[in-house]
């Protein structure tokens, strides 16, 4: 007889899961538009230009589509990778200032248009955003 394992809902990959699903649940938000908000958490950034390099992916995310982005990073407090913080540290606006950095690096260069960036995001409990990303 065949022995099906399970379900279990907090198996880590199952966990993951969820929280990529919530991040993709979110709305969607011009990078240049993005206002100050407190949390750590996960981000996708999605390109809509017409940067010949970027085609592909912008074709996948026009139309309101979003549905390529074209980089998925996450945002921790400062010694969360070192596991140096406590479950009480305080993330300040730590999402929101790396938004702000991805921000600033494509205005720093001039073939590519600030405005044809987007980004959906999530703000989770530390714990939570090594599974999401």
């Amino acid at each position: 007889m065949k022995r099906e394992p399970p379900f279990n809902p907090l198996d880590k990959e199952n966990l993951g899961v969820s929280v990529a699903d919530a991040l993709l649940e979110q709305g969607v938000v011009s990078l240049e538009d993005i206002e100050p908000f407190a949390g750590a958490g996960i981000y996708a950034i999605y390109y809509l230009g017409d940067f010949s390099a970027y085609e592909r992916i912008a074709v996948d995310n026009r139309d309101n589509k979003f549905s390529c982005p074209i980089y998925i990073g996450k945002a921790v407090p400062a010694g969360a990778r070192k596991g140096v913080f406590g479950l009480d540290t305080d993330p300040g606006q730590v999402l929101y200032k790396r938004l702000k950095e991805h921000a600033s690096s494509i205005d720093q260069v001039s073939n590519l248009k600030l405005s044809d960036f987007f980004c959906r995001y999530l703000v989770v409990d530390d714990i939570w955003v090594p599974l999401g990303e």
